[in-house]
């Protein structure tokens, strides 16, 4: 069959971001790690990267045709989304990224396509589905493992993560243990309605979640597309996704074929 059309959310940078000029040309622009186009590919799909044009005719035709959307990382997410102040240790935020991803989410949503969170993904559905996030780890949750990630290459190991046996990455990974990267300094305080955690890191910190009554919505707070190249197990995860998404794509053909009799 064809492979799966993938939706991929990408980076909006301002020409003249934090007041300064960012580039030579004075134009705005979106982007991506190479890490988020390539994971998809090699997993099986055929990625789109997604720019920020906030207009609802065309994020209703992009949808009509992408078969599953993933949200990728980056900014922190604006904490006017979840009842909050600014407090101390807050990142670098994006209104209009949150604006636009926000958006795309509910309309995905409402569509119940397959959807996978990394990162500021994970912590984006768990803010759609009423959830909160501490701020900054630092300042909102007492631990000694450095979850920023600051020192070392992409993909080395910051800590384990421990599978829950009765959810899907158990099965995925056949174990109970799985070595990460990280690279977050925001973390889960409150889970979103209807979410559940399915993996968490030795100091507690919810580490993946899924929506058992979603029909695909799974999130990772680590970063697997930074680690694949080197550790391709974690390829496993992208391989999930796309499955979903084909077993979509052939339930749509079957229903437009039935329609079409």
């Amino acid at each position: 069959m064809t492979k799966p059309l993938i939706g991929c959310t990408t980076y909006y940078v301002s020409a003249f971001e934090e007041s300064k000029h960012r580039f030579v040309i004075a134009q705005d622009h979106f982007m991506s790690a190479i890490d988020d186009p390539e994971s998809i590919h090699r997993a099986g799909g055929i990625p789109v990267p997604i720019p920020l044009i906030d207009d609802d005719s065309y994020l209703e035709s992009l949808l009509d045709r992408l078969d599953g959307l993933m949200f990728i990382g980056g900014s922190d997410i604006s904490p006017s989304f979840y009842g909050q102040p600014y407090k101390k240790g807050l990142g670098q935020i994006n209104p209009a990224r949150d604006q636009f991803e926000w958006k795309l989410l509910d309309k995905a949503v409402k569509r119940k396509m397959p959807i996978f969170g990394i990162c500021r993904g994970l912590q984006l559905l768990n803010v759609y589905f009423g959830g909160t996030l501490v701020q900054d780890i630092e300042r909102g949750y007492s631990t000694e493992i450095n979850h920023a990630g600051y020192i070392g290459p992409k993909s080395s190991i910051a800590h384990k993560v421990k599978l829950s046996k009765e959810h899907v990455l158990y099965r995925c990974f056949g174990k109970e243990e799985l070595d990460v990267n990280s690279f977050h300094h925001q973390v889960i305080e409150r889970l979103g309605e209807g979410l559940e955690a399915i993996a968490t890191a030795e100091d507690g910190i919810i580490e993946a979640i899924v929506h058992p009554q979603y029909p695909f919505l799974l999130a990772v707070q680590w970063h697997p597309e930074m680690m694949f190249q080197t550790d391709e197990e974690q390829l496993k995860l992208f391989m999930l996704f796309i499955e979903s998404a084909k077993k979509r794509r052939i339930d749509m053909d079957n229903l437009c074929t039935s329609a079409n009799r």
